[in-house]
């Protein structure tokens, strides 16, 4: 459980009334990481949201030869997470904590048992992670198109 307080300065929580980021409080964890940690690892299960409070991790694809090769970079009020987390399926990246992490963790379990007393709660955070989701399509698609004129040479 975490203070509603600390909640409320979190841009995830940004529009939750402060009667639902009471409620939030109650199924919201803190965990903190080290530098060099390994939050989880590419194909793992996992059933858990973390949204960064202090610190900087960083998404890697492992290489055939086992080298990990960083996707993104992630900092204060993001996400990560939330594929495993909303889909069940096994870990799509290594996230590694670039300094020392201070994390809030939102278990699935736990997200889940909210769904039938406060919907509107669900819809929020679920829009949240939505957003979340279209900003990295977004900026995939623009690094596509980058490097296919890269390589092909050409504008449209």
């Amino acid at each position: 459980m975490v203070d509603p307080k600390l909640l409320r300065e979190v841009p995830f929580f940004h529009d939750l009334t402060d009667n639902e980021v009471a409620v939030m409080s109650g199924v919201v964890n803190r965990k903190n990481f080290k530098t060099g940690d390994t939050i989880f690892k590419e194909s793992e299960d996992g059933a858990a949201l973390y949204i960064i409070k202090k610190g900087e991790v960083k998404a890697c694809k492992t290489a055939p030869d086992g080298e990990l090769f960083t996707l993104t970079i992630m900092k204060d009020g993001e996400i990560f997470g939330e594929m495993s987390f909303l889909d069940g399926r096994p870990r799509s990246a290594t996230v590694v904590a670039v300094s020392d992490l201070e994390t809030y963790v939102v278990d699935k379990n736990d997200f889940e048992t909210l769904v039938d007393a406060n919907p509107r709660i669900i819809y929020k955070l679920l829009r949240n992670i939505v957003f979340t989701i279209h900003s990295i399509v977004r900026g995939m698609n623009s690094r596509y198109i980058e490097m296919i004129n890269y390589m092909w040479g050409r504008r449209r």
